[in-house]
């Protein structure tokens, strides 16, 4: 029988994700003419369906864009798009999240100073295609640790390391490590964004407490799937769900012995889908569970005293 729901202390919406929907729908709301996001504009279901439902357009390339306005997306674009983009006569409004901005301009600025990148990600992920963009000839990518072991030597190159914003930080770790002794003379820049520390963080915490862990996000979210293989390496019970009615009744029948929950959702979950997820969990267990909201530290402000 279902006894507690925990909730991570750091879930849903990041910072990045917030700036990206609101620019769309600021956007989507004054624009002149069609509006058009390129790609998803995060990589949510229920975010990209709401847009669709507004109306706004929703394109895999420029060449399906014929006027209007283009929406970049949260993960960012090579340039040469935006420049495809202008050259058509589109208005583009640019929602990247500014902690990708920032690893365009470590590498534009390291490339000047003559490094070669390794990055280290998924080199089909929209983020790692837009980064590509910026230095092409200048950046290898790495979706592995095998895959960084069998680059060159490089003993005479200025090498720099990159990661992608939503990389599992332990495993960065020992990626850093294994190509440190590759490379003794290597630059690591961690681009790891504080949103996906954070949230990987609070899974370390949550599912050594908890007898199963349940992520809220899509499949084509690449923090929501590593929450959810973080959970699964950790308790043993880790599962992604794009939404309540993902939920299967027999998860907790009572010969699974499931007494206690986890919760957590990707950076592109918005809260109504957590909240029907716990709502669902409630009416599992027949409204006996108790939901545990996690503990808010508290800040004290040291007030310095005058004589």
């Amino acid at each position: 029988m279902l006894k507690k729901i925990l909730i991570a202390s750091h879930h849903g919406f990041c910072m990045g994700v917030k700036r990206a929907i609101q620019i769309a729908e600021e956007t989507s709301e004054t624009a002149e003419g069609k509006v058009t996001i390129l790609n998803e504009i995060v990589h949510n279901e229920a975010v990209v369906d709401k847009f669709k439902k507004q109306g706004v357009g929703q394109a895999l390339a420029v060449k399906d864009v014929d006027e209007g306005t283009l929406i970049i997306s949260a993960h960012g674009i090579s340039p040469a798009v935006i420049n495809e983009a202008e050259s058509k006569g589109l208005t583009v409004v640019d929602a990247t999240c500014p902690l990708v901005t920032n690893i365009y301009d470590i590498i534009e600025k390291a490339v000047s100073d003559g490094f070669h990148i390794i990055h280290y990600g998924n080199p089909h992920h929209d983020e790692t295609q837009g980064i590509l963009g910026y230095a092409p000839d200048n950046i290898t990518t790495a979706s592995s640790i095998e895959e960084l072991l069998a680059l060159p030597e490089w003993k005479e190159r200025k090498l720099g390391l990159t990661v992608q914003t939503t990389a599992h930080i332990e495993e960065f770790a020992r990626v850093e490590e294994k190509a440190k002794e590759k490379w003794p003379h290597l630059e690591v820049f961690n681009t790891i964004c504080n949103a996906t520390t954070k949230r990987q963080n609070a899974i370390f915490d949550l599912a050594p407490k908890v007898d199963m862990v349940l992520v809220v996000g899509s499949t084509t979210s690449a923090n929501s799937k590593r929450l959810a293989s973080i959970s699964n390496d950790i308790c043993g019970n880790g599962k992604l769900i794009g939404s309540a009615v993902d939920i299967k009744e027999e998860w907790f029948a009572e010969s699974e012995k499931i007494d206690s929950v986890g919760i957590s959702a990707g950076a592109s979950t918005p809260d109504f889908l957590v909240e029907e997820v716990i709502e669902r969990l409630k009416e599992i267990s027949g409204n006996e569970a108790e939901v545990i909201l996690p503990e808010k530290k508290r800040s004290i402000r040291k007030i310095q005293r005058t004589a």
